[in-house]
């Protein structure tokens, strides 16, 4: 739309902001501060309204602008967010997330809330109300953890999950009145809790990079691939995908509308302001440079708040809500009519393109075989039998040099195809697949393989013509992929119905699964059973339980990866015994929780026996207390280190004085000091993220192991794992994983 809005105020700051690291907060709580990260470490406190008086070791204000503050922070920092902790207090609190540990700074008093380790690196941080507790929480996310502290900084929250997490959102998403947390993690997953309980996860492929509530029940999301999408409780809306990557988001009512609309920075320098119902685009702006953060507070003081937009170069503007309706003043009928007058030329072109096509399939068919046909045809015209179809299949293959999934793509007669295009969101590295052929044939095959187990859908686009055309018709059609595509029934099998009792019969292909399995029980008919696995796997045949399985006491389905080309067993017993085997733990907690969503299993305990797991475990425990006894080694030579070179910094300043033979011995005893103390910091640099990588291997291990069970003993599981994890109890995180309990 033609539509254009003035900013309100527009300045800048001359520094470098960083992306992400963007937030706004009333210290005093009446001023809005805009707070961000900029170069050398240190945090920027915009204070357009106070002028803050006093100047220390952390706070100090800018010779050049005195509305400007800076906290000279000694430690890289990873996330900020500001917010009310204490009950009592209307002052926000600025929070700062480092690699090692998470602080509470009360801006307004100059002076620390709390301090606490994070030793598996903070990468997120999000305040507000969560789970009954009181006054808000301040919640923070690190590698494939999740903590919440209270006012005081007492941890009242501990989850474990998959993968970093990399943004956090508190929402009501089920419109009970209380907010759930939700989380996007850096392996393209956004999960929802409440409390301690996973209520929903959806995947995206690739790094959710921002999580905006937009109202009730509903939040927006975009991912590091460009993607942005809106989700309302559990059901995606809508989702679209651009070139370029969103790297800021929020909500406001720029164009006064009475509702809020979807505000989307970009990596290019655009703003999209979109319908949130649709995605569709209702105007665009543009910056100078690329849009590290966006902010909605009263910034000018007059009560009304204010859409604040900063750029990586340091440049403010400023947006408000027009006091008329945007839209009402647009002449949206003009704009729809040309819309409506540009999309009939294009259906009346494709109209033709079919007329000339029927002319032809009447008068040339008729007299002409089909194998004539492309010498009776100009080749302009393009044309094919009105009976041709696209045939798809999918089909699994599992030769021990071919082990994938094929798609083929045909035609019911003599034509060909000249290209396939497939998009499917997750499947490839840039989502599209393009088969070009360079001889005409009428049949193709395309092997894949996915990296991850998830339900998605392909959509195929194919060209088909003759060997001389030059205009092609294309064929466009959808399939979906089953969850566990990737394994399947290693036997040469028809493509009729099987029997319980015949797959029962069928042997397993190089070798038994072992003894790693997980075993539960559900109560279920076979019938059921067969229902779920035809679902989600892509076997050469359907399984269904026929009459003659009668006095079928179990379901015994032997299958292999393709992969990792190793077997994996699945048994079903009539008395609703079930044993998954298995050597990877993730993959058993994958079943397990399609299984149990099929059913509808609200709660359900299970039996883990995984010893390469509990071996692997034991190692990262060692290492890590290896790690950990080492960074107190290198902690205690780094303050020595400082000890000493302060003592030669006294030591040459008396020599100055007294002595100036001493001062040049002294300053070189200091340089080599210094020389020992950055290899030192160095190295501890190099062991913290090697703590970190442990942290979340292990992390990612209990997680899988909660994924074995369901409902309430999911959720205690993880109460379990905190408080053997507190006193480095190696056997009961081991009979935690096995048997979901101490």
């Amino acid at each position: 739309m033609d539509i254009s809005t003035k900013p309100v105020f527009s300045f800048s700051l001359n520094y470098k902001v960083f992306e992400k690291l963007v937030t706004c907060g009333k210290y005093d709580g009446i001023h809005s501060c805009l707070t961000m990260v900029t170069t050398a470490d240190k945090i920027l406190i915009h204070t357009p309204h106070k002028r803050y008086g006093l100047q220390n070791s952390k706070l100090s204000i800018s010779e050049i602008k005195n509305d400007i503050a800076l906290l000279n922070m000694n430690f890289p920092i990873r996330a900020i967010v500001a917010g009310r902790l204490k009950k009592d207090d209307e002052r926000d609190v600025l929070v700062i997330g480092s690699p090692s540990h998470v602080l509470a700074y009360h801006v307004d008093e100059n002076c620390n809330l709390f301090q606490r380790d994070f030793h598996e690196g903070v990468r997120s941080a999000v305040i507000g109300p969560y789970a009954n507790q009181p006054g808000n929480t301040l919640i923070v996310g690190g590698n494939a953890v999740v903590r919440g502290y209270n006012q005081d900084g007492s941890e009242v929250l501990w989850l474990i999950t998959a993968g970093s997490v990399v943004s956090l959102l508190l929402i009501d998403i089920d419109k009970d009145g209380q907010n759930e947390l939700i989380i996007g993690t850096d392996d393209g997953c956004i999960r929802i809790y409440k409390k301690e309980t996973l209520l929903h996860e959806f995947t995206e492929g690739n790094e959710i990079q921002n999580l905006v509530a937009l109202r009730t029940g509903q939040f927006m999301y975009s991912v590091k691939n460009g993607t942005i999408g809106v989700f309302e409780e559990s059901v995606r809306m809508w989702r679209i995908k651009s070139k370029a990557r969103a790297t800021a988001m929020a909500t406001y009512d720029i164009l006064g509308c009475e509702t809020k609309q979807m505000i989307v920075g970009w990596k290019s320098g655009k703003i999209d302001v979109r319908d949130p119902r649709t995605g569709d685009v209702w105007f665009r702006m543009k910056m100078n440079d690329f849009v590290c953060g966006i902010a909605c507070n009263d910034y000018r003081g007059i009560g009304l708040l204010d859409l604040v937009i900063v750029t990586a170069d340091g440049e403010i503007r400023g947006y408000t809500t027009p006091s008329v309706n945007m839209l009402t003043l647009h002449n949206i009928a003009d704009e729809e009519m040309s819309a409506l007058l540009t999309q009939k030329q294009k259906l009346l072109l494709e109209l033709k393109h079919y007329e000339n096509n029927i002319k032809y399939n009447k008068e040339i068919l008729s007299n002409t075989s089909e194998s004539n046909l492309v010498q009776s045809v100009p080749d302009n015209v393009g044309i094919i039998p009105s009976n041709t179809r696209l045939q798809i299949g999918i089909s699994t293959s599992y030769d021990s040099n071919d082990m994938n999934i094929d798609i083929t793509v045909s035609t019911n007669n003599s034509t060909t195809i000249r290209a396939v295009l497939i998009f499917a969101d997750q499947l490839f590295k840039e989502e599209t697949l393009i088969a070009h052929l360079t001889k005409d044939v009428s049949r193709i095959l395309i092997p894949l393989k996915t990296l991850k187990d998830n339900a998605q859908d392909i959509h195929i686009k194919a060209f088909v013509g003759y060997p001389s055309s030059v205009q092609f018709h294309v064929f466009e059609l959808t399939r979906q992929l089953p969850k566990f595509a990737m394994y399947t029934i290693p036997h040469n099998l028809t493509g009729s119905p099987k029997s319980v009792s015949y797959i029962n019969t069928l042997p397993t292909k190089d070798g038994s699964p072992g003894e790693c399995y997980v075993e539960f029980r559900i109560s279920e008919r076979l019938k059921r059973i067969c229902i779920w696995v035809n679902q989600n796997f892509l076997l050469p045949s359907d399984i269904e339980y026929m009459t003659s399985d009668a006095d079928a006491t179990e379901l015994k389905l032997n299958l292999i990866s393709l992969r990792t080309a190793k077997c994996v067993c699945l048994h079903f017993s009539y008395d609703g015994k079930t044993r998954f085997y298995t050597e990877d733990i993730g993959l058993a907690g994958d079943l397990v929780q399609s299984l149990v969503q099929f059913l509808n299993i609200d709660s359900m305990n299970s039996t883990a026996c995984f010893p390469m797991v509990a071996e692997e475990v034991r190692e990262l425990f060692q290492k890590l207390q290896g790690l950990q006894d080492t960074e107190k080694q290198i902690n205690s030579e780094i303050v020595e280190h400082i000890n000493q070179i302060k003592s030669h910094l006294i030591r040459a300043e008396d020599a100055r004085y007294y002595n100036g033979e001493d001062v040049i011995k002294y300053h070189n005893e200091m340089m080599a000091t210094n020389e020992d103390l950055v290899k030192s910091y160095k190295i501890r640099l190099v062991n913290t993220n090697e703590i970190q990588l442990a942290l979340k291997r292990i992390h990612g291990i209990l997680y899988n192991a909660s994924r074995l069970r369901a409902g309430t003993f999911a959720s205690a599981m993880i109460g379990r794992f905190k408080e053997a994890l507190k006193t480095n109890n190696i056997d009961a995180v081991l009979k935690i994983i096995e048997m979901g309990e101490m």
